[in-house]
């Protein structure tokens, strides 16, 4: 399962952060996942409670923004919504697609008191 090292990595590097600003605890850490990230959002959700514990993060919330996978056709320039790294032009049924979005996997913001 890497949501587990993706939580670990997440509130390592928001910790941090937080403590090179001087902030005792961290309320809220907000997260961007493209759905092509090949991230489970369930797990990394269940993961995140288990890894903040004994942390400046232990009792915030994760805030997680799904970003919506988008493609560019390369034959004929039609811009459309994907759900898969296999997308099918839905205008020339053409498998040359460029993804302009939905492989994102990064920290946002961390909220800090």
């Amino acid at each position: 399962m890497h949501e587990m090292s993706i939580a670990m990595n997440i509130v390592d590097i928001a910790c941090k952060e937080a403590q090179s600003e001087g902030a005792s605890t961290i309320s809220i850490i907000e997260l961007d996942v493209g759905k092509l990230a090949g991230v489970m959002i369930d797990s990394l959700k269940f993961c995140y409670d288990s890894v903040c514990k004994n942390t400046l993060a232990e009792g915030s919330e994760l805030v997680i923004n799904e970003i919506s996978g988008s493609g560019h056709c390369l034959d004929c320039a039609t811009e459309f919504e994907i759900d898969s790294f296999m997308a099918l032009c839905p205008n020339c049924e053409s498998y040359k697609v460029d993804i302009n979005q939905g492989r994102e996997l990064r920290l946002k913001a961390v909220t800090v008191n």
